[in-house]
């Protein structure tokens, strides 16, 4: 999580129904701590902790009694930076869609033609394909390193000047040891959702 931490505090207990009636998950306060993760388009890990000293348990999903970590991304709003990776996003898409239609342009015409050609074709349609592969992964790298999709971020209480990621992963940590001594692992048990950003009566955000 870095070595610079803020505290985090917790507002309200949350609760849940169950056969039982109103539970009320017990939750302490915790930490959280940002890293930059790639300097062009200003994106940082967001991770923060916090404590669940009892747990919690609701028909089959099971919330251990140990701290709970929460990952997620961020970025700093910078329109700049955005709209080049717009741009390139657009110009790998248009050159994705112009290969698909190469591709079925040579499908046609393979049923016209001898086997000597079809050979050609195959080879022709290999080289498309394969380029196609590496455009799409380029595609989903810039997706995933930049806020593009509204759907998929929402923006903070001040000025917009933060953007984060919507969804990130609930996991908690093991240490494994291994050849090389002990390491740390993150094991994903789930996902949350930020909701909405607001700013409280003194001035702060939450």
């Amino acid at each position: 999580m870095g070595s610079n931490l803020m505290s985090v505090e917790v507002l309200n207990e949350p609760s849940f129904v169950s056969t039982n009636g109103r539970e009320v998950i017990k939750v302490l306060d915790g930490a959280y701590g940002c890293q930059i993760q790639n300097i062009e388009s200003k994106q940082a890990t967001l991770r923060f902790f916090l404590d669940f000293p009892e747990g919690a348990r609701r028909n089959d999903v099971e919330l251990p009694a140990e701290r709970i970590y929460f990952l997620s991304s961020c970025w700093l709003a910078d329109e700049s930076i955005l709209s080049r990776a717009r741009r390139r996003r657009d110009t790998i898409d248009n050159s994705i869609q112009e290969i698909t239609q190469d591709l079925e342009t040579l499908e046609q015409q393979q049923q016209s033609v001898g086997f000597l050609q079809k050979i050609g074709s195959f080879k022709q349609s290999i080289d498309l394909i394969e380029r196609r592969g590496k455009l799409r992964t380029q595609l989903n790298e810039i997706d995933q390193t930049y806020p593009l999709d509204s759907s998929k971020v929402i923006q903070g209480p001040r000025n917009n000047s933060i953007t984060f990621a919507k969804e990130g992963m609930v996991a908690v940590k093991r240490f494994r040891r291994g050849v090389g001594g002990t390491k740390e692992q993150y094991h994903w048990v789930g996902t949350f959702t930020f909701n909405e950003f607001f700013v409280d009566d003194d001035g702060e955000e939450d």
